[in-house]
């Protein structure tokens, strides 16, 4: 595992694409200046996972299956489709989320930029069942074990690149407070916080890796945009590397929790053992 500023070429995202101003984060005199973070945000997200397909070999196909978990409002999977769609790359991505609203909403914006294979679909990640394969599986701060959904459905299928932006992590920090083996001795509810993420996002790296992937911890975007700029990006590489898994268990030992949803889906699919 490696913390990496990425070496991609600048994606420069016109102001004035239509699903920009369709999504409301521009109009036809540049980009709103309450949007400018999510602007950003996108772009780079954007570029990391144009590199991480380019490493991965996807970009050498006719065609790139993308699945966005927790899409929200979209403003992401617009982004990816638009870049794909203009290197030729003859996309088809499918944004899910539990907002029957927003996806409604996302598919009237599709039709309007004449995203043809587009597609966002109403249901839990955890529940929907799409295409057998995705050549990508990207997730932008889906909540909680939301983020582990995400993970799995790219494990599970052996997709070429999972690229996931953690959001909160509230499964290991009640571990940690019931059991009270750091809450002893870190007082202060905020650095017990940090702490539960750091110890969730690494059990994830780890994870990944028992399954062959290499993985960068990456900041996508400073800090000033978002407090939550952690986005790890796995790329496959091999076979099955049973070591990490030992590693993870020893890691969960030592520090006395409970472990996370990710491990478990795993054991029951039979991908650890």
């Amino acid at each position: 595992m490696t913390k990496v500023k990425t070496n991609t070429k600048k994606y420069k995202l016109d102001a004035k694409e239509q699903f920009l101003i369709e999504t409301g984060i521009s109009d036809y005199n540049g980009i709103k200046p309450r949007m400018t973070k999510k602007f950003k945000q996108i772009g780079r997200f954007t570029e990391i996972l144009a590199d991480k397909l380019a490493q991965s070999g996807a970009t050498n196909q006719k065609r790139v299956k993308v699945i966005d978990i927790g899409a929200g409002k979209g403003y992401m999977t617009f982004a990816i489709y638009n870049y794909l769609a203009k290197h030729n790359l003859d996309p088809v991505i499918h944004a899910v989320d539990f907002n029957s609203d927003l996806m409604k909403l996302g598919n009237e914006t599709a039709n309007k930029c004449g995203f043809e294979n587009l597609s966002f679909i109403s249901d839990f990640a955890d529940q929907y069942s799409g295409l057998t394969y995705y050549d990508a599986v990207v997730s932008l701060h889906a909540c909680d074990t939301a983020t582990d959904d995400a993970l799995f459905m790219g494990l599970k299928m052996k997709s070429k690149v999972i690229l996931c932006a953690p959001c909160c992590q509230k499964e290991v920090l009640l571990s940690l407070k019931e059991k009270k083996s750091l809450s002893k001795f870190i007082k202060h509810g905020l650095f017990l916080h940090k702490m539960a993420d750091i110890i969730t996002d690494n059990s994830r790296v780890m994870l990944l890796q028992s399954q062959g992937y290499h993985v960068d911890i990456i900041d996508f975007v400073a800090t000033e945009h978002t407090q939550k700029n952690t986005l790890i990006a796995a790329t496959k590489k091999r076979g099955k590397q049973p070591a990490f898994y030992e590693t993870y268990k020893s890691y969960k030992s030592e520090i006395s929790f409970d472990g996370i949803k990710l491990e478990q889906m795993m054991l029951d699919e039979g991908l650890l053992s």
